[in-house]
């Protein structure tokens, strides 16, 4: 019998060496002092679209998932700094909207117990009431995924996910982002 896995979704991995963290932890820190937080999905801590540090777009940029024998839209990445205290988290909510072709997340310090981000099953709750997914599933609505530092993901805007509080006594910083058509 052969299995055939419909509708999947699919977030994209990858571990990038490229980046110095300790550098750009203290450029997010520095962005920190001196910006305001513009607080999108977290709760506590500290989020700013104001990076401006074209090495971090031209190093994702050069990592976008391809299909082979097609050519990329013309895209940009904007991203934004996400640090997170002890008792900070990021609610659910997705990156939907016109103009945005992916989202994705890239991890610049990342302490055990700091949170994890749980992406949501998109199909919605009604089929999670039925034996048959309580069967071959589990009941989870979510799985969810460790961070760790240099750790890339790429996944559809329309993803809903979420990070889990920080439990640690040091700060979570990662640098999430759209890359969105030019």
């Amino acid at each position: 019998m052969n299995l055939i896995n419909l509708f999947s979704t699919p977030v994209w991995s990858t571990q990038l060496e490229c980046f110095d963290n300790e550098k750009l932890a203290n450029k997010c820190y520095h962005l920190e002092q001196t910006r305001e937080s513009s607080d999108m999905s977290n709760r506590g801590g500290f989020q700013c679209d104001d990076l401006n540090y074209p090495m971090f777009r031209r190093k994702i940029y050069e990592h976008i998932p391809r299909i082979e024998g097609k050519e990329l839209p013309k895209v940009k990445i904007w991203e934004w700094v996400n640090i997170n205290r002890k008792g900070n988290h990021n609610v659910r909510h997705n990156h939907f909207g016109r103009g945005i072709f992916m989202s994705g997340i890239y991890y610049v310090k990342v302490p055990e117990n700091s949170g994890n981000i749980r992406f949501f099953d998109p199909r919605g709750s009604m089929h999670m009431a039925l034996e048959d997914y309580d069967y071959y599933y589990g009941v989870a609505d979510y799985q969810y995924l460790i961070p760790e530092p240099g750790l890339c993901l790429f996944f559809p805007n329309w993803l809903d996910h979420a990070v889990g509080e920080n439990e640690s006594d040091e700060d979570r910083i990662s640098i999430a982002f759209n890359v969105v058509y030019a």
